[in-house]
């Protein structure tokens, strides 16, 4: 597995890239709360600093998403790209 920290701008603005041979997930960070997977990026429910972020990942706000929908989205990836089925299946993941 590699994971790999991206700086996006400045402190507040940040991507985590995970690769295993199951493919890889990018999870994008404002400060410390996840505000989107991949293409999925959520409504701004924070402050002006994390609608900035928002804005460069997805400017068409009508095809953004609820926080709990991106929470979801995390997971799901992560349980794809980091377990096989049988593994999922086995710890009823």
């Amino acid at each position: 597995m590699k994971v790999n920290l991206r700086n996006l701008g400045n402190i507040n603005k940040n991507c985590v890239t995970i690769l295993t041979d199951k493919g890889s997930v990018d999870l994008y960070f404002s400060y410390e709360t996840l505000v989107g997977v991949d293409n999925i990026i959520s409504i701004n429910n924070w402050g002006q600093a994390t609608g900035k972020l928002l804005n460069e990942l997805q400017p068409d706000k009508s095809k953004r998403v609820l926080h709990e929908e991106v929470l979801k989205t995390a997971e799901n990836r992560l349980k794809q790209i980091l377990y096989t089925p049988q593994e999922l299946i086995a710890e009823k993941l």
